[in-house]
């Protein structure tokens, strides 16, 4: 395993495309997907009028009403845009126009697909967006989470991980030196929210899921299991977003990899 600070060097490495792009792949097809594999769409969120009012078209009231909440503009253009490129991707899969796509819940509040027919049933999705570029990972027949966050040095990183880290991930990002601080501790964020996020459950659940570097592999992820779960461990897996940037998904199992859209690549 090669290690930087502690960690597993992410076999990943994306570059967000503008969602522009996006819209050039021909639509309302059914793309396959086998199962052993998870495609990765990374996006940036900035559109002309075109692209936003082509995405707020596809979204249902609900959604809309969502957007109309957002009190500064570019958050609501942002939300718009994210949500309409999640719609398009997932209708690429489900032979669906975007706007024809229906959501739910389940108990726990994860958005999941509705009213699909038996073939489309065990398309998964999720998505995640901050500061302006999003991350839309596509599974089949396997839950799965994503997480994306800008490094921020303006977080109070140790005050956090006293409320939401495990003790020894506490001493891991105490330990770290002060100019790396912010990006460990941001690492270990949001290899947790991939996970929490793939199972459906909340923030409240951080602390009882720990990530421990040092049981995973670069190929193979870490796996991670929530205390006082009985299920198979999740296993996450870290991706490289650039400079400022850090992001992880995370799955069932370890008989999967992560297939990388757009201008996505694996590493060497």
């Amino acid at each position: 395993m090669s290690l930087q600070s502690g960690r597993m060097q992410p076999s990943v490495r994306v570059e967000f495309s503008p969602i522009r792009e996006l819209f050039k792949v021909p639509g309302v097809r059914c793309r396959p997907l086998p199962a052993s594999t998870i495609d990765l769409w990374p996006l940036t969120l900035t559109g002309e009028g075109a692209e936003y009012g082509r995405c707020l078209d596809w979204l249902d009231q609900p959604e809309r009403e969502r957007a109309a909440r957002f009190l500064r503009r570019q958050d609501r253009e942002r939300y718009v845009l994210a949500h309409g490129g999640l719609r398009f991707i997932l209708g690429l899969y489900l032979g669906l126009a975007p706007a024809r796509i229906e959501f739910s819940s389940t108990s726990t509040g994860k958005p999941a697909l509705a009213d699909l027919r038996p073939e489309q049933a065990a398309v998964t999705f999720n998505l995640s967006h901050a500061h302006g570029n999003a991350m839309i990972a596509i599974a089949q027949g396997r839950e799965i989470g994503v997480d994306l966050e800008m490094i921020r040095e303006d977080v109070e990183v140790l005050k956090l991980a006293e409320r939401f880290f495990s003790a020894r991930e506490q001493l891991h990002v105490r330990s770290t030196a002060p100019e790396s601080r912010s990006r460990e501790f941001f690492h270990y964020w949001v290899a947790k929210e991939a996970v929490l996020k793939a199972e459906g459950v909340g923030l409240a659940s951080l602390q009882a899921c720990e990530i421990d570097w040092s049981s995973g592999s670069d190929r193979d992820g870490v796996p991670v299991r929530l205390a006082g779960r009985s299920q198979p461990p999740w296993v996450v897996r870290t991706l490289d977003c650039g400079p400022g940037w850090v992001g992880a998904v995370a799955a069932q199992g370890s008989d999967w990899t992560i297939n990388p859209c757009g201008r996505a690549r694996a590493k060497d």
